[in-house]
């Protein structure tokens, strides 16, 4: 049996025990080894942090899209743009012998805490045809289509997203779910009001007589102002309604099967955001910064990992292993509230992107905001052990460094946040803890 197979059964026998003595598998207030009879704990490892740019994001799958702009002195302005094809409920549905009265677009509100900002702001955006056909080529937030520069409908005003949104349904007013009505241009209502049989004879056909539309921030907010909202594009109020007849009507909607997506911009972050992103991570910052929408993410490195290796031959079996991090005191307040969850990833050797570990598949992986504590707080312990693994088995180094990032979903949040990565004081700051043995 050779050294490989029997460190792992080993290790199997250790998890199996610490399990047993310890289910919650986080580390408790003041804990040092209690539960790991015979292991041993350092928090005192060195930690380099700063500030590196973010990699567009996959946003064509979201379970939901942005809309609006916010100026944050601090991060910068930051705006989302939001694309989509509208289809037909029902093939060859010809209206054109009518009398034409107008075209209005609603778009529903995701719910009413899902936003980022100040409501309180004045927030503009236009409405644009697409002259570009949507696929699956288009998938990243960095991505675009083309469209027609003349507007075919604007808004400029607050996000309301608590208030029903008064809609007319066959010459009846009703209250829906909270979200903003747009009048389209006379144009834009004659082109879908005038749309042939053969327009309407399939969606193909009418996906290729009107491609869709983009939602486009304009102007920029007041410093410290603005807000962006998440939309239900598929939610039972969203769609763009022709009226005619005086009380008829014919709808379009998105579908699950609709192509829709997020683009991202953003531009005119701070001096010390923009110094730590042209280090790529060289250097090491008390302060560090996150945000959503592609803006920042903060690079983590452990470079004195390894020191735990002793010169006996014997292996390392960790017992468990957190990372701690915490908003920096009087960078946040509303409207500029934190994130809800965060995210840990490993550094991706090859390409130096995002790639997931092995924890995020455990119940106590971690990662949302204790607002008692006042941290965010990750379990780690089996990517931990993977790398003290393929070091002493394989003679592979691995650590290549984590990345502390916002979802880009679940929720879907334009959030942002100043960490506290001071060093080497307990309960503040940024912490690294590790209880462990040697076999």
């Amino acid at each position: 049996m050779n050294t490989r197979i029997v460190f792992l059964l080993l290790l199997s026998a250790v998890f199996v025990s610490s399990c047993r003595k310890q289910d919650d598998n986080v580390f408790l207030e003041n804990e040092t080894t209690s539960g790991f009879d015979g292991y041993s704990s350092t928090d005192t490892l060195s930690i380099k942090t700063s500030t590196v740019r973010e990699d567009s994001l996959k946003t064509d799958s979201l379970s939901h899209n942005l809309i609006g702009c916010i100026n944050d002195p601090v991060f910068g302005k930051y705006q989302a743009s939001t694309y989509f094809q509208l289809k037909l409920p029902q093939v060859g549905n010809v209206i054109s012998s009518n009398t034409l009265d107008s075209a209005v677009l609603f778009l529903q509100f995701t719910s009413s805490t899902a936003y980022y900002g100040d409501l309180n702001s004045e927030v503009s955006f236009n409405v644009h045809e697409l002259t570009q056909s949507m696929g699956n080529t288009v998938t990243h937030s960095n991505q675009s289509y083309t469209y027609d520069n003349t507007p075919v409908g604007s808004f400029s005003g607050r996000f309301n997203v608590t208030d029903s949104l008064a809609y007319n349904s066959l010459g009846t007013i009703y209250k829906g779910a909270p979200g903003i009505s747009i009048k389209l241009s006379n144009a834009m209502a004659q082109k879908l009001f005038n749309a042939t049989a053969s327009d309407l004879s399939s969606q193909a056909n009418f996906l290729n007589f009107f491609k869709g539309l983009v939602l486009v921030p304009t102007g920029t907010p007041a410093s410290g102002s603005g807000a962006i909202a998440a939309i239900n594009l598929k939610g039972a109020f969203s769609r763009l309604r022709v009226y005619y007849n005086g009380n008829m009507q014919s709808d379009f909607k998105v579908y699950d099967d609709c192509e829709r997506f997020s683009a991202y911009a953003v531009s005119n972050q701070g001096t010390e955001i923009t110094k730590q992103k042209t280090m790529n991570g060289s250097a090491n910052f008390d302060t560090t910064y996150v945000m959503a929408m592609a803006g920042a993410k903060t690079f983590i490195q452990l470079p004195e990992l390894f020191n735990l290796v002793p010169n006996n031959g014997k292996l390392i079996s960790v017992g468990k292993a957190e990372i701690v991090f915490r908003p920096l005191t009087g960078s946040y307040a509303a409207p500029c509230t934190l994130p809800k969850r965060m995210l840990l990833f490993v550094k991706e050797k090859e390409t130096g992107l995002n790639a997931g570990m092995i924890d995020m598949l455990e119940p106590f992986y971690g990662g949302t905001y204790n607002a008692s504590k006042n941290e965010y707080r990750f379990n780690i312990t089996r990517y931990i052990q993977s790398l003290y693994t393929d070091y002493q088995l394989k003679g592979t180094n691995n650590n290549n460094g984590l990345f502390l990032a916002i979802p880009s979903d679940s929720p879907v949040a334009p959030s942002r946040i100043m960490i506290d990565a001071a060093k080497g004081t307990a309960g503040s700051g940024i912490e690294f803890k590790i209880i462990y043995t040697e076999l």
